[in-house]
C-alpha cells in the first residue's frame, strides 16, 4: 500500500492532498519530528555534570510541512497548455484554504501497512507560497508549520485488551505504542477489591470496592470520572486509590522496552476477575 498524508477538517471532511500536488508532503521529514521534553537536569554544585530528572513530561509538538504544487488534474495527468496555469493555481488555493479553515486541522499518516495514525494542530505561521515557472511548468512550494498542544500521534481508533486476575498479561493489542497513553477507560467486572498495575512503572490503581455479579465500575482517566452500571452504589470516588511514578492520572499505560505493556490483576475474591483496558495507542512520530 502506498502512504500518504491526509487533512481532516472539523466538517470531517477528508482532503487527499496528493491530489493538488507532486508527492504530497516532501518526504517524511514534517511526520518524524519528536517532540521535546519539558524540564532540566539540576546542577549541584561542586560536582561534574548534572544530576538527572527521570520522567520529564512532554512539550507540544512542532511540526513543518514541506509541500511542492503542481497544476496537474485529479486524476495526476497533465493539463492542455491553456488550462496548466489555471489549474495550478486552483490546486495552490484549494491547499491554502485546507490549512487555514479552521481553528485546527488533524493530519492522518497512512503508513505502507496500511496502519494509520492522527495528530491535530493549529497553523502558527505565515503560508506564503514560491511560486516560479509558467504554464505547465509552474511550480509552487510551501511550508505549513502546526502546533500540537497533545504532543503524541494516536490511533484513529481504540483498541480493546482484556485482563484475567492471577498472572502478568501482555497487552498485544497495544503492541507498537511508542508514548504514554493516559487517556483510558478501565472496566473492572465483578469481583473484590480489583488493583490494576503495570510493573515495569509502579503505576496502579484500585477499587476497594465488592462488585456484584451484573455489575461493573468504569474508571475514565481522561475526564477524571468512575462509575458504576448494574446498581453499584455511589461512593466510588472515596473508592478509589492510585499512585506510581510518571504520571499525575489515575492509571497510565507506557511503553515496554520489548513489546507491548505488560499489566497484571490481583484481586480478594479468589480468582477469575477481569478488567477491560479500552484506548487509543500514542507514538512520538508520525
Amino acid at each position: 500500500m502506498t502512504e500518504k498524508i491526509e487533512v481532516i477538517t472539523s466538517d470531517e471532511v477528508v482532503h487527499d492532498i496528493d491530489t493538488c500536488v507532486v508527492w504530497g508532503v516532501d518526504g517524511p521529514n514534517g511526520m518524524l519530528t519528536v517532540p521535546a521534553k519539558r524540564g532540566s537536569n539540576l546542577v549541584v554544585p561542586g560536582t561534574h555534570g548534572e544530576l538527572h530528572i527521570p520522567a520529564k513530561k512532554y512539550g507540544a509538538a512542532n511540526l513543518v510541512l514541506q509541500m511542492w504544487v503542481r497544476g496537474v488534474n485529479p486524476d495526476g495527468t497533465i493539463p492542455a497548455d491553456g488550462d496548466a496555469r489555471r489549474v495550478f493555481v486552483e490546486n495552490l488555493r484549494e491547499l491554502v484554504a485546507i490549512f487555514t479553515v479552521d481553528e485546527q486541522v488533524t493530519l492522518r499518516h497512512t503508513l505502507s501497512d496500511g496502519s494509520a495514525r492522527e495528530i491535530t494542530g493549529e497553523v502558527t505561521d505565515t503560508i506564503e507560497p514560491d511560486i516560479s515557472g509558467w504554464g505547465r511548468w509552474s511550480l509552487g512550494q510551501l511550508a505549513v508549520a502546526l502546533n500540537c498542544a497533545h504532543p503524541f500521534w494516536s490511533d484513529p481508533d481504540p483498541v480493546q485488551s482484556v485482563v484475567t486476575s492471577g498472572s502478568p498479561t501482555l497487552l498485544t493489542e497495544f503492541a507498537g505504542m511508542t508514548a504514554p497513553v493516559e487517556d483510558l477507560l478501565i472496566t473492572f467486572g465483578p469481583q473484590s477489591n480489583p488493583r490494576l498495575e503495570q510493573p515495569s512503572t509502579e503505576i496502579w490503581v484500585r477499587i476497594n470496592r465488592v462488585i456484584e455479579p451484573g455489575q461493573t465500575i468504569t474508571i475514565d482517566t481522561s475526564t477524571w470520572e468512575v462509575y458504576g452500571t448494574g446498581g453499584v452504589a455511589g461512593g466510588l470516588y472515596e473508592d478509589l486509590e492510585y499512585g506510581g511514578r510518571g504520571t499525575t492520572r489515575w492509571f497510565a499505560l507506557s511503553p515496554e522496552p520489548s513489546g507491548a505493556p505488560i499489566v497484571e490483576l490481583t484481586e480478594t475474591s479468589g480468582g477469575g476477575g477481569t478488567v477491560t483496558i479500552t484506548g487509543k495507542r500514542k507514538y512520538k512520530i508520525g
